[in-house]
């Protein structure tokens, strides 16, 4: 995967897959896919074709290259259309339960976490949206970030904020030159700080995403506390977050995109990289209505996620084998501490 460090932007950063689409060992063709927007303002993945797969051998001179097969799927619907109805959802508050849930904020420990890169532009609107949270919470709350591996303000930025506990890690590269692996190292940091100031929630947000407002954020405890233990976020863009997406479904959404995108273009299968994209990424990046409420999922993520802390002692991030760390942490959530995870479509980060 790309060796930018601790950004937790995945639309934004470049991904660097070797495939082992020739026949040898040794000339192995890599594979450059951008997940940097299509539109700015869309949130979609843009993705380079990579090169052709080619059949070669060690001493061969000559590259033939094999025409692709056009990739079908029997349905094209996004994952939430797909998993409409879902039952048994938490329940939904009456406005006075809701009252009541927002009188107790303050008497409850909220740990906002972020990991950090060359965000130097983004410092001031995050702290714009991310501080008016804070205090809906005790004033013990706080905010940890772990930067590394800047090469701008970030730093210097991140200094200046009197409420934010700042960890520099310097250069990370050298000792974890995957992205995952880094993003692995700053979220497990970050976590076991929050179980050792006993947190009650943890928000884990994407410093360059997060422009939430606090009526989104609440509409968290809108649904009955005890039976969601996880809230991640919606857009209101096209969902992009796809690669951190586990669906309920065994069927639908149940596998590493870019892994499965990198399988279908073996030799032997061959699929054409564009319309593996567009049936395997993009038909799932549209934007989930609001009255779609909450989905249950596996795993997500979106730019943040609201946690039970109390649900997410014992688990870990895991970005080995360049795979997406949200994925193991949420279901360790899921089968260990039997929680329970929802992407809900009115806590919108942008």
């Amino acid at each position: 995967m790309a060796t930018s460090v601790v950004n937790t932007t995945r639309h934004l950063s470049t991904v660097h897959m070797a495939t082992s689409a020739v026949n040898t060992t040794r000339h192995l063709s890599t594979v450059h896919i951008s997940t940097s927007l299509l539109n700015p303002t869309r949130r979609l993945f843009k993705v380079h074709t990579p090169t052709s797969l080619v059949n070669t051998t060690r001493h061969s001179s000559r590259i033939r290259t094999t025409p692709c097969l056009p990739f079908t799927v029997s349905d094209n619907r996004p994952f939430y259309e797909r998993e409409y109805p879902q039952m048994n959802l938490p329940r939904r508050l009456s406005n006075s339960s809701y009252q009541n849930v927002l009188h107790q904020l303050p008497s409850l420990r909220l740990i906002v976490v972020a990991c950090a890169r060359n965000v130097e532009s983004n410092i001031k609107n995050y702290r714009s949206r991310i501080e008016p949270i804070l205090d809906l919470f005790h004033p013990s709350s706080r905010i940890l970030i772990c930067e590394s591996d800047s090469n701008d303000k970030t730093i210097e930025k991140l200094y200046q904020w009197s409420r934010a506990q700042v960890y520099t890690y310097g250069n990370m590269m050298k000792s974890y030159p995957g992205r995952t692996d880094r993003l692995e190292f700053c979220r497990n940091t970050l976590l076991n700080k929050t179980h050792d100031l006993k947190a009650d929630y943890i928000l884990v947000t994407d410093i360059d995403m997060f422009r939430t407002t606090v009526p989104s954020f609440l509409s968290n405890f809108r649904y009955n506390i005890d039976d969601w233990s996880v809230m991640t976020a919606s857009s209101s863009d096209p969902y992009y977050d796809i690669w951190a997406l586990r669906t309920l479904s065994d069927s639908i959404m149940n596998y590493d995109i870019w892994h499965r995108i990198w399988d279908l273009r073996k030799p032997g299968k061959n699929y054409c990289y564009e319309t593996l994209v567009d049936l395997i990424v993009r038909v799932h990046q549209k934007r989930i209505p609001l009255e779609y409420g909450l989905i249950e999922v596996r795993s997500a993520f979106g730019g943040a996620g609201l946690y039970k802390a109390n649900s997410t002692y014992t688990c870990q991030y895991d970005g080995e084998n360049n795979t997406c760390e949200h994925i193991e942490f949420h279901l360790c959530i899921r089968e260990q501490n039997h929680g329970r995870i929802f992407i809900n479509s009115a806590f919108q980060v942008f």
